[in-house]
């Protein structure tokens, strides 16, 4: 008997089968520890592995995808995709906490 089959559900509507890719959004802790036009070094608040793709919102309100360029306990460095124009490099620069 499948694993399905033994799961007794209250569903308002019948499942069909699907098996296909999908993604997800999943809102993270990000500390930026230093950047340039073409992407940040950042501290986030959970492990990604190199290669994965996410959205920046950046002081000053610029959002940039960015790949996970590399990964060392913790602290990622960020390619955006299209790099920071000038107006938006120092909407960021703006919003560093100077403590």
């Amino acid at each position: 008997m499948s694993v399905q089959a033994t799961i007794k559900d209250n569903r308002r509507d019948d499942r069909m089968p699907v098996e296909c890719r999908a993604t997800a959004r999943v809102a993270l802790a990000v500390e930026i520890l230093d950047a340039s036009p073409g992407g940040v070094r950042a501290r986030i608040s959970l492990p990604l592995p190199v290669g994965a793709m996410i959205k920046i919102g950046l002081p000053g309100g610029a959002e940039r995808h960015a790949r996970i360029a590399w990964a060392r306990e913790g602290v990622v460095g960020c390619e955006f995709m299209a790099p920071l124009k000038p107006a938006e490099l120092a909407g960021l620069l703006a919003g560093t906490n100077q403590g």
